[in-house]
């Protein structure tokens, strides 16, 4: 009996505790239900998971006010307080995801990544050296990618309406002043970087980060490998010359060094190959480069770059202004050499220290000498001084540029993804030219012109992280220039915002300034910066496999330099303006046909400018409204063997037509100006490879064409500097490729390093 007492007491008590009951319903920030969230209170075992509706319901013995908590993987937990003080209570949660490098938006407007490691990469470092018609080189490469123009007549990289020098170069950070290999008129100009010696390529057509300056138009933000996997031995013979390296990583895995040399000579292909020049000193290059890596912790890590480069050519060809031009007996000759040397090295750290901080510092040194001889020759080879020429003078151009650069960055790691960058800069900037008319040298005495200046640069930089699906970056560089001695302050921003799993778009604004080119600073020292202002919109949709990409610009230039004012101090000053607009787009695809990487490029632009000595706002000659480019890329495994193709296209372009709007003429028509265009611009190449290991070697054979179909090339018209004839027409002569056709024939083994599936895996 006493019993039942008992446990009719221990009943009434149990019994008399009030339950209460907790729902409510879980969604994420869109408001999307989501399932599988665990729901509890806090220091206790009540709770439940929320259903397929996001739902969740459970009942608690507990009293007064607890903590209710929400969990869910891949999302940020969530508490609130809530009093027990009604037997129902409603809970609801709205919970955000968790900023992720996997999921996180990325800001792409305006920048083309070619990495192995970085998300929203477009090409591999491999399809650098693998696209036909690049000849292994980088800026080839990159002039596939929309934005940057066929402009092959002339050295550097043109992109948006930019001029060559608007685009610059940074290797670890710091800027190269040399970065394309010396040239003469009218042909263009390689890069001097080897390819394989960087892990990651920037193309930023515009928009760029306040860590870099003094680039008008664009930027190529190249980033040198670490340590290598391996040591390995590499020898190269191909028709244009023989190189070899070698690379010795250390037992420990801590440290590395590299020596390479290559030699260049085109002599015997130019012997085999009709030129339409006459090569008295083929292109012939020589280069020696070194380069040392050490672990200097676990995370930190020092690495030095460096190279000496010498280049000779020396052409001639029929001088335009001569009466018999055109008659390969009669007529006079111009003569032009250049002898180059140029020192290179690059000194970059990095390593992490304290909490979430990292360090970078970057130092850069380079050397540059430029030996030019011009000469105009009569046929008996003898030197002319005819002011009737183009050449008054056996003429003798000794230029010599000198840079030092140190940079210091900051970075500090926040939360969600969330970082914060600053540094500084300073780079040391000497130029000396020397122009001598060598038949008044023994006469005259000629003191070189030299100008030096103290660049300094502060800037810092923020990435800012909403949520996976909304971010952006905003910056700001401040500039200083000891010869300009002006301050200007380049703010910039960017966004971007996730509309579904793939795509996403971005937007981006900066300022961006330059000083003039260091030829018209010789002439007035007292110029200004040149200013562009960048408005950038783009549309990126990255599903598996494939790659959509479309972006509209629109860029405000100011302060351009202007050559034809009489009044001005040397004729120049920074009185030039224009703009450039236009939409891009890009798309890539490995999947829809099986076994055939391709890519599709197209560029449309509107540029006018008003600068050097153009008599109104034209487009300029270097810029065509349409360009675009098609390039493939087949493999296969079985038989190691793997073709690529390009295609590339461009309108014709604009030029000074001399004949019908002279701008040295005071009463030329300026409505006529730049009218006229050159054909349009078609080139195919073709390249074929084919792998195989000979004993130890892992060997790659090449073989390119490029123009195999022998489409007629004309990039512009030089013009006579008098009409010799008296008729009122000037002769004028077709600015053409050397050849119709270049063939490369190249065999490149490897020691200690097998790329066969690095191949295979770039191709599939």
């Amino acid at each position: 009996m006493m019993k039942r007492i008992l446990y009719l007491l221990i009943f009434l008590a149990t019994g008399s505790q009030a339950q209460t009951t907790i729902s409510g319903k879980v969604t994420d920030t869109k408001g999307e239900a989501l399932i599988g969230v665990n729901m509890a209170i806090k220091n206790s075992y009540d709770g439940a998971t929320t259903n397929a509706q996001g739902e969740y319901s459970f009942e608690t013995s507990e009293k007064d006010s607890v903590i209710l908590t929400a969990t869910y993987i891949g999302f940020v937990s969530q508490e609130k307080k809530i009093l027990l003080n009604q037997k129902n209570i409603q809970v609801n949660f709205a919970i955000k995801e968790k900023i992720n490098d996997l999921k996180a938006v990325v800001i792409s407007a305006g920048a083309f990544e070619a990495s192995d490691e970085k998300k929203g990469t477009v090409l591999k470092p491999l399809d650098i050296v693998t696209t036909a018609g690049s000849n292994g080189d980088n800026y080839g490469a990159l002039k596939t990618l929309p934005g940057a123009q066929q402009t092959n007549d002339r050295e550097g990289l043109f992109v948006r309406g930019g001029t060559g020098s608007e685009t610059q170069t940074f290797i670890d950070g710091t800027w190269v002043r040399n970065a394309f290999s010396a040239s003469i008129p009218d042909l263009g100009a390689r890069g001097r970087f080897n390819p394989f010696i960087f892990k990651g390529t920037v193309f930023s057509t515009g928009g760029y980060s306040a860590l870099y300056g003094q680039a008008l138009s664009s930027a190529v933000i190249l980033e040198t490998i670490d340590l290598p996997d391996r040591s390995s031995a590499n020898l190269n013979i191909s028709s244009v010359g023989i190189g070899g390296s070698v690379q010795k990583l250390s037992k420990n895995k801590k440290q590395s060094w590299g020596l390479g040399y290559n030699h260049t000579n085109l002599t015997p292909y130019f012997a085999l190959v009709k030129q339409n020049i006459d090569y008295k000193l083929a292109p012939t290059v020589n280069q020696i480069d070194l380069n040392y890596r050490i672990k200097t912790s676990k995370s930190g890590i020092l690495k030095f770059y460096g190279y000496y480069n010498h280049t000779g050519i020396n052409i001639q060809r029929d001088n335009i202004t001569s009466i018999d031009y055109g008659q390969s007996d009669k007529a006079y000759q111009d003569e032009f050499g250049i002898k180059n040397n140029n020192v290179y090295a690059n000194l970059a750290y990095k390593d992490y220290f304290k909490k979430d901080w990292k360090l970078n510092i970057g130092f850069c040194f380079s050397d540059n000498q430029d030996k030019i001889e011009t000469k105009v020759l009569d046929p008996n080879d003898q030197v002319v001084s005819d002011s009737n020429f183009l050449h008054t003078e056996w003429l003798k151009i000794n230029s010599h540029n000198q840079i030092a650069t140190t940079k210091v960055v900051l970075e500090k790691g926040l939360n969600n993804l969330n970082t914060l960058r600053f540094g500084a800069e300073y780079i040391f900037n000497r130029d000396q030219i020397l122009a001598v008319p060598v038949l008044l040298q023994p006469f005259v005495a000629f003191k070189p012109t030299l100008i030096t200046d103290h660049y300094k640069a502060l800037f810092a930089e923020s990435d800012i992280y909403i949520t996976n699906d909304l971010a952006g970056k905003i910056g700001v560089r401040a500039e200083h220039s000891s010869l300009i001695n002006r301050v200007n302050i380049a703010p910039r921003v960017s966004a971007a915002y996730k509309l579904n799993r793939a795509g996403q778009i971005s937007a981006a604004y900066g300022l961006f300034y330059q000083k003039p080119e260091v030829t018209y600073l010789y002439r007035n020292t007292g110029l200004n910066y040149m200013r562009a202002d960048h408005y950038i919109l783009n549309y990126l949709y990255q599903p598996k496999d494939r790659l959509l990409r479309i972006e509209a610009f629109y860029k405000k230039y100011h302060g351009l330099i202007k050559t034809n004012n009489p009044y001005a101090v040397g004729n120049v000053d920074n009185n030039g303006q224009g703009y450039a607009r236009g939409i891009e787009l890009f798309y890539r695809d490995k999947k829809s046909i099986k076994g055939i990487d391709f890519w599709i490029s197209y560029s449309f632009l509107d540029t006018k400018r008003n600068f050097l000595n153009y008599l109104s706002l034209v487009q300029p000659d270097f810029a065509a409204n349409h360009t675009g480019s098609f390039v493939f890329k087949k493999f296969w495994t079985k038989y190691m063997f793997g073709i690529n193709g390009t295609y590339t296209y461009s309108s014709g372009r604009p030029y000074i037509n001399y004949n019908q709007s002279n701008p040295n003429d005071p009463g030329a028509d300026a409505s006529l100006f730049m009218s006229d265009r050159t054909i349009s611009f078609h080139n195919f190449s073709l390249s074929a490879n084919y792998l195989k290991n000979i004993g130890k070697a892992f060997t790659v054979f090449v073989l390119s064409v490029n123009n195999p179909f022998g489409f007629k090339q004309v990039y512009g018209y030089n013009y006579a500097a008098k009409d010799l004839n008296g008729d009122g027409t000037l002769y004028r002569r077709e600015i053409t490729p050397t050849a119709r056709q270049f063939i490369f024939l190249g065999m490149f083994m490897s020691w200690g390093i097998d790329r066969t599936q690095e191949a295979i895996d770039n191709n599939l």
